[in-house]
């Protein structure tokens, strides 16, 4: 199987965000700095630039009943990285930044080494750019990582996005960016075990933006019930979400069981 970042470009943020949602992204932190699973080696590989942020605790993901119910292909992806113990994906409107964090002392196959046990693959340019970045011993996407891991914390995956981004995406997904649109910054995390928990969160502009946020988180689980994706179990599942609002924040949580929650990313995803 090829490496995960082999030509990958914008037209492959698709895969990138279904992937993320329904195998990656991690963890918590503490608020004076980057969290445990995003170390500061980690969060030193990335630039201003960075758009959207993706990051897996991989060691929990294996041993997840989540990871069961995922299709072949998603588990030969995480079988790809079974050196690895973290794994975080950026992406700049352009191309992929992939941080590896494993038990490796020379660089896996197509990565550049940074230091003992971190490599990062992607496009010379974004390999070039990270290391600079790692340089100064500071993270260019401190928003990206902090709201991350206020959403995320204690939870197994997490993404964040930064609001206004037009990501290149088609089918249900392409809905994302009307949430985007309205939103300063946007996220979604998962917390798998016997319940799977699945949360998304935007933070509104303004008051009247964060109304249409709320709104527009609505519609998607109302478009996501009449979706030909599911059986009556996922419709059972969305009749459960719970839409929570604080100040500008907009809060939409679901848990049900992990094999119902992959068939619902999965039909989301096409």
């Amino acid at each position: 199987m090829p490496p995960l970042y082999a030509g990958m470009r914008a037209p492959s943020v698709v895969r990138l965000l279904a992937a993320a949602l329904l195998a990656l992204i991690a963890v918590a932190c503490k608020p004076s700095g980057p969290p445990p699973l995003v170390d500061d080696g980690m969060a030193s590989c990335l630039t201003s630039d960075t758009l959207a942020l993706a990051v897996a605790d991989l060691d929990k993901l294996r041993g997840s009943p989540f990871v069961a119910s995922l299709s072949g292909s998603a588990r030969d992806l995480l079988a790809q990285y079974g050196n690895d113990s973290k794994l975080l994906i950026a992406w700049n409107g352009r191309d992929l930044l992939i941080i590896r964090r494993g038990l490796f002392k020379t660089p896996p196959p197509g990565a550049t080494m940074i230091e003992p046990g971190l490599a990062a693959a992607g496009t010379p340019r974004r390999i070039s750019a990270a290391l600079a970045q790692h340089r100064t011993g500071a993270t260019g996407a401190f928003d990206l990582i902090r709201y991350g891991s206020q959403i995320g914390a204690g939870r197994a995956v997490w993404l964040t996005v930064r609001g206004g981004t037009a990501l290149p995406l088609s089918g249900n997904l392409a809905n994302l960016n009307h949430l985007l649109e309205d939103a300063t910054i946007a996220g979604a995390a998962l917390d798998l075990g016997e319940e799977t928990y699945l949360r998304v969160d935007a933070e509104g502009r303004t008051a009247d933006s964060a109304d249409r946020l709320e709104q527009r988180l609505r519609a998607l689980v109302s478009m996501a019930k009449e979706a030909e994706i599911h059986g009556p179990e996922i419709e059972q599942l969305l009749d459960g979400a719970s839409m929570a609002r604080s100040g500008p924040e907009v809060t939409l949580t679901l848990s049900a069981p992990p094999d119902a929650v992959a068939k619902l990313l999965a039909g989301l995803a096409r």
